[in-house]
Parts: structure tokens; sequence; C-alpha cells
């Protein structure tokens, strides 16, 4: 199964666009619980998962321009691992155009190409059927053809292919979502003896190899740019939890403190792209507060000199599609803090 490719900051200021214009919290008896949205298609705040459908390998025709009748509908076909969602925004507060432009300046933003898009008659040449959104698997129909919303994007290299549709259905306003990850299908070897499968490595793993500073490193930094990075703060897989082999650092951290009095330090926590924009967001800030917890505790820090913040994903200092850029990507910021 190919890796998602994963969300830039980018993903921060698409949810900003939409946060203020959607009603209430999920509704949780419809959610399917547990579901998490494919990491390169961002969610409007207050929307839920009410379809969750992946299979390894599928080929797939995508309309790449208008339904003009007398003429062949353009499509462009793909193949490859194809993820199918859809989002439940209750009622009808956010407008399709809304969406459509949102979802337009996100996908230009990460680079991605615009194929075909539209909304209304845009999609059809002026007519008024829009019933090539709901045939196969990739859209559905909007019940009124005026507020038809089409998108249909891809990856400057072709990797990956992403069409997006807005309708309704109950009383509330859907996202239909379809992400194929391309690649050519490699068959199954029936035959094979099964063969144990190594552990399988966490994506925190790469930290270990960055040096720890001294503390007149630290306060180089500090001095020059008013923040730093600590490298060698580490925290157990997908948790706040402070590893042992972080004491020398935050020691370091502490040393740094107790020479400067008068020194204090906004501790900031920050997290790569994989995941959701708002469990990233909790995730760092928690991180955060573990450090703070730390240096109070272990090494006296008064608590005022201290203040947790969390970036979440929204200050990436390289790329979060590779491996290395992701290792980069999670860590510690010392901010200095001016009065």
């Amino acid at each position: 199964m190919p890796r998602f490719r994963l969300l830039s900051a980018a993903l921060a200021v698409f949810v900003a666009v939409l946060a203020t214009a959607i009603a209430g919290p999920a509704t949780a008896q419809r959610a399917i619980e547990g579901a998490t949205a494919h990491p390169s298609v961002p969610t409007p705040q207050g929307s839920y998962i009410t379809r969750d459908e992946f299979v390894d390998y599928a080929e797939i025709d995508f309309p790449a321009g208008p339904l003009v009748r007398g003429e062949d509908q353009p499509t462009l076909s793909v193949a490859g691992a194809h993820t199918r969602q859809e989002f439940t925004i209750d009622g009808y507060e956010v407008a399709p155009l809304r969406l459509y432009q949102s979802y337009l300046q996100y996908f230009e933003g990460e680079g991605f190409e615009i194929v075909f898009s539209g909304i209304g008659g845009e999609l059809t040449g002026g007519g008024r059927s829009v019933d090539f959104l709901a045939r196969g698997i990739y859209a559905a129909t909007p019940s009124t053809a005026s507020e038809a919303v089409y998108i249909l994007a891809q990856r400057p290299d072709g990797s990956e292919v992403i069409a997006l549709s807005v309708f309704d259905r109950q009383n509330n306003r859907r996202i239909m979502v379809n992400v194929v990850e391309v690649e050519e299908m490699e068959t199954l070897d029936l035959f094979a003896a099964p063969v144990a499968e190594a552990p399988e490595e966490t994506l925190e793993e790469e930290i270990v190899a960055l040096p720890a500073q001294t503390g007149e490193e630290l306060q180089t930094g500090l001095v020059s740019d008013g923040r730093v990075v600590v490298n060698a703060i580490l925290f157990a897989f997908d948790s706040d939890e402070v590893l042992p082999d972080s004491a020398r650092a935050l020691e370091t951290v502490a040393g740094l403190m107790t020479d400067n009095p008068g020194l204090r330090l906004l501790v900031v926590g920050h997290t790569d792209g994989v995941g959701s924009f708002d469990y990233n967001l909790r995730l760092s800030l928690d991180r955060a507060s573990s450090v703070v917890s730390w240096l109070s505790e272990r090494h006296g820090i008064a608590a005022d000199r201290l203040r947790p913040a969390g970036a979440g994903p929204m200050s990436p200092i390289t790329t979060n599609r590779t491996e290395q850029g992701r290792a980069l990507n999670r860590r510690v910021e010392l901010v200095e803090m001016i009065d």
C-alpha cells in the first residue's frame, strides 16, 4: 500500500477560511468512529466522516471536462490505491461557492494542477443535467444543478489524483472526496511462503540522530534570533511522554535558565504533518506542557518563567514529504519572552 502524501502548513489556512462559517459540533451517532481524513484533503471545521472506504487498487475514469450534449465527455483514467470519503456538514450554512473557492485555493497553494473544475452550468456547458457526478464511485448528484461543484486536481508528476464534489442529502451538505495514489499494479505471488514482518519503525526514531547543543549554543540562538530549536528532546511515539534520553538536553535548558535568572521562555511544540490538524495541535501543546513540567518539577525552574504553546504542523522548517523532513519538523523550540 502506498504511503499517503502529507499536508503542509497550508491546511491551517484552509481551516481558518471556514472555521467561522460552520455551525455546531459533529453529530456523533452519524459519524464513523475512529475515521480520519485522508492527509491530502483538509476538511472544514465542524464536518465529520460519514463514509470511509479504501481499496488497494482500482481503475477509475474521472470526468475531466464538461458534459456537453452530443459530445463525448473528456475523462482522466488513473489506477492505484483508492480512498473514498464523504464528509457531512450539518445544515446548509456553508455555501457551495465558498467550499468551491476554498478548495481551489488550497489545491493551487499545495502545487496541484487543476485538470477540470466548475460550479453549476460550468460543468455541463450550460445544460441542466449533472448526472455524470453520480456515475461510478467518484461523486454524487447535487439536488440542485446550479449548485453542483466538482474539482479534479493532480500533482504535477501525476502521482496523486483527487476528485472532489459537493452535494446535498438528507438536509445536510456533503463533500465527496476520491483520492488515487497512482501506481502500477503488482501481482500477488500466490505460492510464496509467508514471511514474518519486521517490526514497524516509528516516525520518531529519526530525531535520535540530532546532536544535543550546549547551553552556550542555546543562548546564542536566543540572543541572535529570539528562538532556538532544542534538538535532543524526545517523546514516545504519538505521545506527550518525555523519554529518558531527553534528560541531558533538558538539564542544559535548566542550566541556561539558572545562569540567566531574568530569562523567560515560551516552550513551543511542533509536529509533522501526519494526522489531522486538530490532533497535531493538541499533541504539540501537550508535549510542550510535558517539557515545562519536567523543568519545573525536576530542576526547580519557576513556573512563571515558562509557558507552553503548541504550533502543531503550522510552522514546518522543511518538507513533510520525506522521512528526514518529518523528523526535523517534530521538534521543541524555545522562544524568549520579552516584557
